[in-house]
């Protein structure tokens, strides 16, 4: 049967040797791009990999997750729109059921075995964003849409923006918080990155045993062209490139100058190793990507929480800055969910929690004093930015 295995990687030529397939890989790591970090202007080679004729790779499933988490936020939080219990329940429905019933995004909370211990925190965590939101738009009360007309100030819930009918307005919370951009953030850390890393390239998975003695026999579950290890390391693949793989695009920084081209390598060159039984190098990229996709979520979250634009908007109209301040507090929360080479976390749940109770304390982020400091004094953004910069080996001051 293994006679049988086809593969197809357009954009890698495998050679007969190992030496011949590291000179495939050179050519896009040496690619020279422009002072503006814009990508190669080509399309991205496909990831195609085929079993008797026909394909082997089937990630469909991670589409179906991510609908109804993205109807959640479209529609009900980001502008405030769960003002009566109609509205409401349809939120919890898609959170805990899904879009039809098909894929429940709750159970893939922090599902990892890693993270098992945390499971019930994180998806309160997660409610407490539509919590947040039905106060903001006023379910409960008489009267809801004086409540949501209600504009944000330092201590008051309400919309940030010119008007009301605007359509570029967010809604905060009395500490500055933005509920619907912290809520994609955890989305993107407590599902996808820990899908990622935690379930799909979890260690056990690819060690002897059971699993990887049914890939070794070629044993295809019913209806399916692919072993299960197989579909685990696409599954893997497909949620990277559904919602990390953007960032890593639009993340401007010489840091990350190669890391797009270095994970798609890692994924490509890990899939056809666990394909062809070369164990060796299927471990050295499924290393490569904990490091890899690890270090884009620790900058992310630094940018976001320091970078440029962020205290740009901060200095001259500290409003606007809510929105990327939020986003910064709930890509602190992914961290807990990214994990060094070995697969362990770098930072723990109570630990990522206790430096957002820390920025939320007080008027939280309307806080300027405490966030940035004065007088002489340390500001909490450099000292938790700087912690995480520490953790993940980062050089801090390359991250504007």
């Amino acid at each position: 049967m293994k006679n049988c295995l086809k593969y197809a990687w357009v954009f890698l030529l495998f050679a007969l040797s190992i030496s011949g397939l590291s000179s495939c890989l050179n050519r896009w790591e040496g690619e020279t791009v422009e002072s503006a970090y814009k990508l190669p202007e080509y399309p991205d080679p496909e990831y195609k990999f085929s079993r008797n004729g026909r394909s082997s790779v089937d990630y469909y499933e991670c589409a179906l997750l991510d609908e109804p988490l993205q109807i959640i936020y479209s529609t009900f939080l980001r502008e405030a729109r769960i003002n009566n219990e109609g509205s409401r329940n349809t939120v919890y429905n898609y959170f805990r059921q899904g879009l039809y019933g098909l894929v429940s995004p709750q159970s893939v909370v922090a599902s990892s075995v890693l993270h098992q211990a945390d499971r019930a925190e994180v998806i309160n965590d997660i409610e407490d964003c539509f919590k947040a939101i039905e106060k903001l738009s006023g379910l409960g009360t008489e009267a809801p849409n004086l409540t949501r007309n209600q504009r944000a100030s330092i201590g008051v819930a309400g919309y940030v923006g010119t008007h009301i009918g605007d359509d570029y307005i967010f809604f905060a919370t009395q500490d500055g918080l933005v509920p619907a951009e912290y809520y994609r953030e955890l989305v993107r850390g407590a599902i996808y990155l820990d899908l990622i890393l935690n379930v799909h390239l979890a260690s056990n998975l690819y060690a002897p045993g059971e699993l990887l003695t049914r890939h070794e026999h070629t044993y295809l579950p019913d209806g399916h062209n692919y072993t299960e290890l197989e579909h685990h390391w696409d599954l893997a693949f497909g949620y990277y490139t559904h919602f990390w793989q953007p960032l890593v695009s639009s993340i401007n920084l010489p840091l990350l100058g190669k890391s797009r081209i270095q994970l798609y390598n890692a994924f490509a060159l890990g899939r056809w190793a666990l394909t062809n039984y070369r164990y060796d190098i299927l471990l050295e990229q499924l290393q490569l990507i904990r490091i890899e996709l690890s270090k884009v979520v620790a900058v992310r979250a630094l940018q976001l929480l320091q970078g440029n634009i962020t205290m740009a908007n901060y200095r001259e109209e500290p409003e606007n800055a809510l929105f990327f301040l939020s986003q910064g507090v709930g890509a602190l929360y992914s961290l807990q969910f990214a994990c060094d080479k070995e697969g362990q976390p770098l930072f723990s749940y109570s630990e990522v929690k206790a430096m957002q109770e820390q920025l939320l304390a007080g008027n939280g982020l309307w806080d300027r004093d405490q966030l940035i400091g004065s007088d002489g004094n340390t500001g909490l953004l450099h000292t938790i930015t700087k912690e995480v910069a520490h953790r993940f080996e980062l050089p801090l001051q390359e991250i504007k």
